[in-house]
């Protein structure tokens, strides 16, 4: 083969390579046309309603609409808790890069500390950036005109409305209502479907027990953001709100007055109810705090005096305090004398200002003693001797089954959170917590209401209002409508008779004299709880008001037909019938004045 024939061969092998690698080309190409049109069609075609769903929420953001806590009414109309507008100072999501000039401008307008306002920062900054941040909240018109004033230096500042909740009243209600503060992180793991981070909740009192109520639900706008996620155009509304709704309370804010007033600063509390019906009418624990703070946003220096406060305000004293109840007890150990049979009315015992049982000497609170006495006069004028032997008679037991009776030893169910059970001692009860047997002086300590006996001042209102009305034990509750049917405790006529006519002695000539109101018969018992030991045969006025025994009086009026019935006391007020009776007198006179002024609720919702 010649040089030509070679160079011939030559290009014929290489277009024919050219060729096929073309044809390859060809196919490559038009294979992934067809894998494009194919993935397209999957895309376009099979998943299209899906995929366009997902980028138009890419494009779309939900903005939460909050809705108007509802308002809470006393049983007249009067407003105890609404919702008030409120301005918050802002900062727009474009700051979000370099917030620093602004803030430490923002110091002297707003008198807050830098490093405040950056760590509020730095907690919101999560919140997507179609957002706001809220750097402070209800801001005070004297701060706004400062930085009005100076527009131009805060270019990303804004005013924002929002609900705040409102307590006209201030510390008046505290503990009943309670106070509302953004949620944590607790419960939002808890109610994830239900709340968000930033949604305002009942955190004590009537509004936390109906929070689900007065919060009502959130509403949502909808709002188009850029791919850098900045709001594009006016929001349009998604869902609208569903406001919270109102409440109709069973408390008087007259008598709440009334109680708040006449404790003054001693620290105690106060029950005042319905004896038929349960309905709570006034309810005060002393000293008290402002829900308005908690609202508005407490600073951590006021969150440290309060909880720092050995008098502790913050806890509710009415519901969730125990204490031993004193000779007030004693009303329900001459219904269990007597039902048991183990006394009779005429039944004498002598008092000289003590006696000794089982090897011990048990004092009289009058040291000359009461001399002989019934079983009237010794409730009426709370002798000790006489239910120190009534207790010897008795033992535990019957003690037990009637204070059962009678809705001791467990919460009432007042429709307000963290009430607590007290303790009705027995035998198997001291058994489980301390590991040792019941001893009669036990007994002999329980009779006087002393010892490991321990009520709640609501428990006593109740226990005297099943007394007034011979038998009819309620559940309280302070939302109007909340109330259930009471139930009966069987007790004899003549047991009855003989107790109700006692405690009208008790106050018309007994302990309780500055109870009794004119033309309203008053009924009732005056206790005193021995604190510390060495107060005992000592008169109260002598030792230090730290050291003095807890003062009750516990009753119902009026005592031929009761209408409400109550309890009071008093810590370290030293005597019953002079502290804690005038107290119980002032909150009645507002409940049976008729000069007392009358509001107008919508309705409920």
């Amino acid at each position: 083969m010649d040089y030509r024939q070679r160079w011939e061969l030559k290009d014929y092998l290489v277009g024919q390579t050219l060729e096929r690698r073309i044809r390859l080309l060809q196919w490559g190409l038009g294979l992934l046309v067809v894998g494009f049109a194919l993935n397209f069609w999957y895309l376009q075609v099979v998943h299209g309603s899906e995929y366009a769903s997902l980028a138009e929420d890419n494009r779309l953001r939900r903005i939460a609409i909050l809705p108007t806590r509802g308002v809470v009414f006393d049983r007249h109309g009067e407003v105890l808790a609404a919702t008030r507008p409120a301005l918050d100072l802002v900062l727009r999501r474009e700051a979000r890069r370099d917030p620093a000039p602004q803030l430490h401008r923002l110091v002297d307008a707003l008198e807050v500390p830098y490093e405040t306002l950056v760590a509020r920062v730095e907690r919101l900054g999560r919140l997507p950036l179609f957002e706001a941040l809220v750097l402070q909240e209800d801001v005070e018109l004297e701060q706004l005109a400062r930085i009005e004033a100076r527009r131009e230096l805060f270019p990303s500042v804004e005013v924002r409305q929002s609900p705040r909740r409102s307590y006209p009243h201030g510390e008046l209600f505290g503990h009943a209502l309670g106070y509302v503060g953004e949620v944590d992180d607790t419960r939002l793991t808890r109610e994830p479907g239900d709340l968000a981070a930033g949604d305002i909740v009942g955190k004590s009192g009537l509004e936390r027990a109906y929070d689900g109520l007065l919060r009502g639900s959130r509403g949502w706008n909808l709002v188009a953001v850029n791919s850098v996620g900045r709001r594009m155009g006016a929001p349009w509304v998604g869902a609208e709100p569903v406001h919270g709704t109102s409440l109709r309370l069973t408390l008087d804010l007259a008598m709440q007055r009334a109680l708040r007033e006449a404790l003054a600063d001693e620290v105690g509390a106060g029950v005042f109810l319905d004896p038929e019906t349960g309905a709570v009418l006034a309810l005060a624990s002393s000293p008290g705090f402002d829900p308005n703070g908690f609202a508005d946003g407490l600073t951590a220096e006021a969150w440290r005096r309060l909880s720092e406060d050995p008098r502790r305000p913050l806890h509710d004293r009415a519901t969730a305090s125990f204490y031993a109840p004193g000779s007030v007890f004693k009303v329900l150990m001459a219904i269990a004398g007597l039902e048991t049979g183990t006394i009779g009315p005429r039944d004498t015992v002598h008092c000289s200002g003590s006696v000794r049982i089982y090897d011990q000497k048990r004092l009289c609170w009058k040291k000359q003693g009461h001399g002989t006495v019934d079983l009237r006069r010794a409730l009426a004028h709370s002798c000790n001797v006489y239910f120190y032997q009534l207790g010897k008679k008795l033992g535990i037991e019957p003690i037990h089954r009637f204070g059962e009776r009678f809705g001791l030893g467990r919460p009432t169910g007042i429709d307000l959170p963290g009430e607590a059970a007290g303790i009705l001692p027995s035998e198997p009860w001291k058994r489980r917590q301390s590991g040792e047997p019941w001893y009669p002086g036990d007994t002999i300590s329980v009779a006087i209401g002393q010892g490991l006996l321990a009520v709640t001042p609501i428990q006593m209102a109740r226990m005297m209002g099943a007394v007034g009305t011979a038998g009819t034990l309620v559940q309280p509750y302070v939302v109007d409508g909340r109330g259930v049917p009471p139930t009966r405790i069987a007790l004899r006529e003549t047991t009855m008779r003989i107790v109700l006519d006692a405690l009208r002695d008790a106050v018309a000539e007994g302990t309780g004299r500055a109870a009794d109101l004119r033309g309203v018969p008053v009924a009732g018992k005056t206790g005193t709880a021995q604190v510390y030991a060495h107060s005992a045969g000592i008169d109260s006025d002598e030792l230090p008001k730290n050291e003095r025994d807890h003062a009750w009086f516990a009753g119902y009026a009026p005592a031929d037909r009761p209408r409400i019935a109550f309890a009071v006391i008093v810590e370290h007020g030293g005597h019953g019938g002079s502290m804690a009776a005038p107290i119980a007198r002032r909150t009645l006179a507002a409940f049976f004045s008729p000069e007392v002024t009358r509001g107008t609720a919508p309705p409920a919702g």
